[in-house]
């Protein structure tokens, strides 16, 4: 039970189930619905969020307010020694995440396979479906794996891979991307949803529904060490935009926010 007197902040991460409500139960819809109807003061992870909000919802657009997630800058930057490059993938890798798409844009370049080697970090073990797709693009045994661990083990891949690769067709936000740059790993993303407004001009975009794009941003990346060290510069810049104690200090003044 909602309390009247009680003053009420929703913070939202993303609208996923609205537009991927196909891949969800929407019954939760109608949970969030009643949740923003009571809600005080509405916390949006982004500006790309908020439009998606008020897109889906009639929500007054003074009740909220766009509060950026954050990232410590990494310092004494070193490299795991590895046998192979690899391009490293973080999280889910369901629905909207797309990894279809990447795995179809690497099996079609014989560069690609034959420089990189592709680890998979979290998002669960290789399901059956999974297994049988990798072999059905004819990417050789052993060139896709995943792997899980603490964050520790996350920061070394970060700081080891060529590149991360973000081929999602949405996020709310995308902290990886500025995980990623804070230990100068070059990103190479999907131009849409918020991750422009996170990525700013410090990513290689591509066309996330085009294999094609994909594939050939890899290419041309793995072509060209000048947009690798310019994309590790800017990196480092575009995260300096971004901390914790700033998301934290936004956060606290929302709810010290007088009706």
């Amino acid at each position: 039970r909602i309390k009247k007197k009680v003053k009420k902040i929703l913070t939202v991460y993303d609208l996923i189930h609205e537009k991927f409500d196909y891949l969800y139960d929407k019954s939760l819809l109608n949970y969030k619905k009643k949740s923003l109807q009571f809600a005080d003061e509405i916390i949006c992870i982004s500006h790309n969020t908020k439009k998606d909000l008020l897109n889906f919802y009639d929500v007054e657009e003074s009740k909220i307010t766009v509060i950026h997630l954050g990232v410590e800058p990494k310092k004494d930057i070193e490299k795991l020694h590895l046998d192979k490059k690899i391009i490293l993938y973080v999280g889910d890798r369901r629905r909207y995440k797309n990894f279809d798409k990447f795995l179809k844009a690497y099996a079609s370049s014989s560069k690609l396979i034959n420089n990189f080697e592709i680890i998979c970090f979290g998002g669960g073990e290789f399901i059956s479906e999974e297994i049988d797709f990798i072999k059905n693009l004819n990417i050789p045994e052993g060139k896709v794996k995943q792997i899980s661990g603490h964050d520790n083990l996350l920061n070394d891949l970060y700081k080891s891979a060529e590149f991360l690769i973000v081929p999602s067709l949405y996020e709310g936000f995308g902290l990886p991307i500025l995980e990623a740059m804070s230990f100068g790993c070059p990103v190479l993303c999907g131009n849409n949803s918020s991750i422009p407004e996170v990525a700013n001009n410090a990513a290689l975009y591509f066309d996330a529904d085009e294999v094609d794009s994909i594939k050939n941003k890899m290419e041309i990346f793995l072509d060209n060490s000048e947009i690798k060290t310019k994309l590790i510069s800017d990196g480092l810049e575009n995260v300096k935009k971004f901390s914790w104690e700033n998301c934290a200090k936004k956060t606290l003044e929302v709810y010290k926010k007088k009706n």
